[in-house]
């Protein structure tokens, strides 16, 4: 009994030592660093972000951890719900949806314990890849069901079980034993939320919470750490019971254990995130892709576009895609996405900025997109799961301009990935709206070299005002 978390822990036991990672996992773990933390500060400009950092200030507790952006330092269980919070708040963060669960713990434990750089990005890797490999089974329903039926499942979730992988690299920073560290598994695991992902995809308008409650989750990670290490027990061998995690959290024959568990410390999946160039559903990206393309080759007008259509994926995120009220509609709405894409809207804040949101122009364009579902997307999926098929057709002086692609912009695969110097410019935009340049600057390049850092305090400051 207890397999899966014995794995789990031992694996973290194995690699909580910075030197121990290969070179390949600290490169890929500083990029995703760089492109969630800059998200995190320009998160702030999302109504999620700021109500984050409001229940922080109400909440405080011990000073321990930094809030991203604001400064100001608070427990590590509340500084962790709010830069989850300010993370996921433009929904630019990569996927699979780790970072906003398990980058905020991991961070808020680190500064709690006065982590080096290394011992940080040690754990970060760790904490990481423990969810990617929870993730490659759970997240399996979601894509099959499209494929299959053009639909979700009626009970799924998406990204709840990244609690276990944060619950682990928190561990790590606090001293966790082994033993700790199974236990720590186990309270996670019974702290993971319900998977409503159906519930939440039906619901117009779109609320905050969206398909998975991050900060509770990045928070209760933090706290399973706390509590496993005053001696508090879970139930270690939930993963491995008949009835325990996989049966409740999704279905009992969709989880995998051998899948899981193969390879474990040999091969990395957590070096394979696909990045999010744009603030809104990956869904979405593809179509936006080609849409650019053609801006591009064409520099159409606004007013010259008579008509946008978009053949692409099945899309169930969002049922009233024309229904904009808010900025969860916006990151879920491709009509929206395309018509500030026409009216030359920075990709960022801006595209959920207030001006944005209720630009009569923006609105108007809308009318002139219309979304299909293209069965070559579900064929070409079937042989290579990174594709995110698109063509665009846009009509205009009197004439039809086509633009299609196999894959989005940000995906893990040759001629797709972005460079580091994309990640900076990304980091860039959305650090921006908070913090001046210099601090911007020294921030990445104190990401770039964190193993360099006796401890956190200098990239906290620099990514807080």
């Amino acid at each position: 009994m207890g397999r899966v978390s014995e794995s789990f822990a031992d694996f973290a036991w194995r690699f909580k030592d910075f030197d121990a990672l290969p070179p390949e996992v600290v490169h890929e773990t500083k990029r995703i660093l760089l492109n969630s933390l800059g998200i995190a500060v320009g998160g702030l400009a999302s109504d999620k972000g700021k109500i984050g950092v409001q229940l922080a200030r109400i909440q405080g507790g011990t000073p321990e951890a930094t809030l991203l952006g604001v400064g100001g330092k608070f427990s590590a269980p509340v500084a962790a719900f709010a830069n989850a919070e300010l993370l996921n708040g433009l929904d630019m963060d990569a996927l699979p949806h780790i970072p906003p669960i398990v980058i905020p713990a991991v961070l808020a434990s680190a500064e709690a314990g006065h982590a080096s750089g290394r011992e940080f990005l040690a754990a970060l890797a760790v904490g990481q890849e423990i969810a990617k490999r929870l993730s490659r089974i759970f997240l399996s329903i979601m894509t099959a069901s499209i494929a299959k039926y053009g639909k979700t499942p009626d009970i799924f979730g998406n990204s709840n079980e990244h609690i276990i992988g944060a619950a682990v690299g928190s561990g790590l920073l606090l001293g966790l034993t082994k033993e700790q560290l199974e236990q720590a598994i186990g309270i996670s695991a019974y702290y993971c939320s319900l998977p409503v992902c159906r519930d939440w995809e039906s619901t117009i308008p779109k609320s905050m919470i969206k398909y998975v409650p991050v900060s509770w989750i990045a928070q209760g990670a933090v706290q399973a750490a706390q509590i496993a290490a005053l001696g508090y027990t879970g139930n270690k061998d939930t993963f491995d019971n008949p009835l325990g995690f996989p049966a409740i959290y999704t279905r009992v024959d969709v989880w995998d254990e051998e899948t899981v568990l193969e390879h474990l410390g040999e091969t990395w999946y957590s070096t394979t995130y696909h990045y999010k160039p744009y603030p809104c559903c990956r869904f979405l990206h593809s179509d936006l892709d080609c849409f650019y393309r053609l801006l591009d080759k064409h520099h159409f007008a606004p007013e010259e576009i008579e008509a946008v259509e978009c053949h692409s994926s099945a899309f169930v995120a969002h049922p009233d895609q024309y229904a904009v009220e808010n900025q969860v509609d916006a990151q879920f709405s491709g009509p929206y996405c395309i018509a500030l894409a026409a009216h030359k809207y920075k990709p960022g804040p801006a595209w959920q900025d207030k001006e944005a949101l209720t630009d009569p122009a923006v609105r108007s364009f809308m009318k002139k997109v219309t979304m299909h579902v293209d069965p070559h997307y579900a064929e070409l999926r079937k042989t290579d799961p990174n594709t995110w098929y698109a063509r665009v057709e846009v009509k205009a002086w009197g004439e039809t301009f086509v633009e299609e692609t196999d894959y989005s912009w940000g995906t893990n695969v040759e001629g797709y990935r972005l460079t580091e110097e994309e990640l900076k410019a990304m980091f860039r935009t959305c650090a921006g709206v908070v913090l001046p340049d210099d601090k911007i600057e020294r921030a990445m390049d104190i990401i770039l070299h964190l193993e360099d850092e006796p401890d956190l305090d200098r990239l906290m400051r620099n990514l807080s005002l």
